[in-house]
């Protein structure tokens, strides 16, 4: 495998650089938000602002490197990405609705794939002054204002004492959609208690830390997903789908835990569908 240090340290930059600008923008972008394919899914001018940002510095470092970005700022969505060897996979403002809404649980996520297998994560969450990060091979830390430190998964065995996590998709009320509500309503009743933060990056960054003990989705696109799949990975735990195979990246389910608790999550899931 290349040295992916120095991938990891252009997309820590250019992921300060676009929260920067974020938090700039923030209280005029906020203020005149747009509906994309519907009214619940929303775009601001700081989002393609962001995305111009990360895009512009990761083609300019690398110009042979496919990049497959949310608002499709100076690159097209999808197509030949998933044909390319490197992949960036771009997220410039991941919790849209909660950066309108004045929350601050929002963050730039930046990844690289090889060959459709993400290997570098960044998440930075400029409102929360906090940055998760890691490569393959190189450990998954978390930096804030009293310096790095090492990400690690939760020990927890039991969903009695889990601290679950879920989200619910833009799309959710149209004929032969999963609006989640039967899956939660199938774990609830056995874990500690779950949360709906906004962020499915940050979700994914929270299991890495051990805050979370697990955290599923569904109708996900790859630049939801594809940092902190990275970062759960390198701190011990599993990202699957819910099959427990590795269609996550491009299918419709994600299913992210410290391990110990995989199974127990997968047959919870399956009795909600």
């Amino acid at each position: 495998m290349t040295d992916l240090r120095p991938f990891l340290d252009l997309a820590l930059a250019l992921a300060a650089e676009a929260g920067t600008d974020l938090l700039r923008r923030r209280p005029t972008a906020a203020a005149r938000p747009e509906s994309k394919r519907q009214r619940r899914e929303l775009v601001t001018e700081a989002d393609r602002a962001a995305e111009a940002i990360v895009v512009g510095g990761l083609l300019r470092a690398h110009p042979d490197h496919a990049v497959l970005a949310e608002e499709g700022v100076l690159t097209a969505p999808g197509g030949a990405a998933r044909d390319a060897e490197w992949t960036w996979i771009v997220d410039p403002l991941d919790g849209t609705t909660n950066f309108v809404h004045g929350l601050p649980h929002f963050a730039v996520a930046v990844a690289l794939a090889h060959r459709n297998v993400p290997v570098v994560g960044v998440v930075h969450a400029p409102a929360l002054r906090e940055t998760f990060y890691g490569a393959r091979g190189l450990g998954a830390w978390r930096r804030d204002d009293s310096g790095d430190r090492p990400l690690r998964v939760s020990p927890t065995r039991e969903v009695a004492d889990a601290l679950l996590a879920t989200g619910f998709s833009y799309v959710r009320n149209e004929p032969g959609r999963d609006d989640n509500a039967g899956h939660v309503a199938a774990v609830l009743p056995h874990c500690r208690d779950l949360r709906r933060l906004g962020s499915a990056e940050l979700d994914l960054c929270y299991v890495a830390a051990g805050v979370f003990d697990g955290y599923w989705e569904l109708y996900l696109a790859p630049y939801d997903v594809a940092a902190g799949a990275v970062l759960v990975a390198e701190a011990g735990g599993r990202v699957s789908d819910w099959q427990d195979g590795d269609d996550w990246l491009f299918g419709d389910r994600v299913l992210a835990s410290n391990g110990h608790l995989h199974g127990a999550l997968r047959r919870l899931l399956g009795s909600g569908g």
